[in-house]
């Protein structure tokens, strides 16, 4: 194959080469850190495959239209999954972060120094109770052991867990909004010594829910 050889509608090689080229050049403010290999690539499959399919001689505009369509299709789904958001929210921020890692030519251990650094930092920044709690958590990993550990009732202990949290994110992020809850602990659902083993709170609830309607009925038909 040369590049005078034809693919269809009168259109050869060159003709889809000079094509694709086009596309990637007018186009190239939508990325510029994207690989100038691939984004032909990708022109280039859109143009044969709206050539080699239409039954009408395509123009053109027709072909550069189908090359971008290929190209935007291509350079969003890239940016997709490399975390980038397609609503109005995103702020760019996964995305700076994917290719803060994938970018550098080794990896660095900077990340994690930090975070230690910072974990370090914000423990001694909290009051002598809150960090009972969080170690005593820690050591137990149950709320139920955790306020037995302490002393205090279990009410009491998740109360105190829930202000140190916030302490912990309000410090974690100085200078910012800091971050709602994005996770559950689990543990803070386990009911131990009640009924069925690691029973969870909504389980629980729901027990007792069943049991208070149970109790209503008899009350009613006595």
């Amino acid at each position: 194959m040369t590049a005078d050889t034809p693919v269809a509608h009168g259109y050869t090689v060159r003709d889809l080469d000079a094509l694709a080229r086009a596309v990637v050049n007018n186009n190239r403010t939508w990325w510029p850190a994207g690989d100038r290999d691939d984004l032909y690539a990708s022109a280039w499959h859109g143009i044969v495959e709206h050539l080699c399919t239409t039954d009408e001689p395509p123009s053109r505009r027709d072909l550069l239209e189908a090359g971008r369509r290929a190209l935007a299709e291509d350079v969003k789904a890239t940016m997709r999954h490399h975390g980038a958001r397609r609503d109005t929210s995103n702020n760019g921020a996964r995305y700076a972060m994917y290719w803060d890692w994938a970018g550098r030519a080794a990896p660095s251990p900077e990340r994690g120094i930090i975070e230690r650094i910072a974990l370090a930092q914000i423990l001694a920044a909290l009051t002598p109770r809150q960090r009972e709690a969080f170690a005593a958590l820690a050591a137990t990993g149950d709320y139920l052991d955790a306020a037995r550990l302490l002393d205090i009732e279990d009410q009491t202990f998740r109360s105190l867990i829930g202000r140190a949290r916030t302490a912990f994110r309000g410090l974690w992020h100085e200078g910012e909004q800091p971050s709602r809850h994005w996770g559950c602990d689990r543990r803070a659902g386990a009911v131990r010594g009640t009924v069925g083993k690691g029973e969870s709170a909504v389980s629980n609830l729901r027990r007792r829910q069943r049991a208070a309607r149970s109790a209503a009925t008899d009350r009613n038909a006595s």
